[in-house]
């Protein structure tokens, strides 16, 4: 597999996950294989991401689409009108079309998965992901800058012309 830009973040830079899902085997799964991958939460549904999501900073989103109470499609797209800075993805091991379009459309997934997981698909699709965050950070910190760089422009001007 070729290396790009978003295989490996910056030295020391990890992003954040929050995995969802109903089945605690899953998520035992997950955070053992991608712990040392990425800062690994867990949350069983809605109510434990969301508070996650309220009070950490989390980068993607990964949740399985068939669990009691909010599917995964509903909570993407809850996640995606509150916290839209988060990156969503959505992993089901069934093939249920309907959920990955309103995933999609509704929910603003950048990645769809299948269980059972590649791990080498899932950490380049998370690497990826985080490589996309860190562009739109720095992108909004350059145009803040130049922002500003343009008001004192401005005003210099001003004061040239009114001296």
């Amino acid at each position: 597999m070729a290396t790009r830009m978003f295989d490996i973040p910056k030295q020391g830079e990890r992003p954040t996950v929050l995995f969802v899902d109903d089945d605690a085997p899953n998520r035992q799964a997950f955070a053992a294989a991608f712990g040392r991958h990425f800062h690994v939460f867990t949350a069983s549904g809605l109510e434990e991401a969301w508070s996650f999501l309220a009070t950490d900073r989390v980068d993607v989103l990964i949740t399985d689409q068939r669990m009691p109470g909010t599917p995964g499609d509903e909570l993407l797209r809850l996640v995606r009108e509150r916290f839209p800075r988060v990156r969503r993805m959505l992993m089901t091991g069934y093939a249920d079309l309907q959920a990955v379009v309103a995933a999609v459309n509704q929910g603003g997934i950048s990645h769809y998965m299948a269980k059972p997981w590649d791990a080498g698909e899932l950490i380049e699709a998370v690497n990826k992901a985080y490589a996309e965050i860190r562009a739109e950070e720095e992108r909004k910190v350059r145009e803040q800058q130049l922002m500003e760089a343009n008001r004192q422009l401005e005003f210099a001007l001003r004061q040239r012309l009114l001296s």
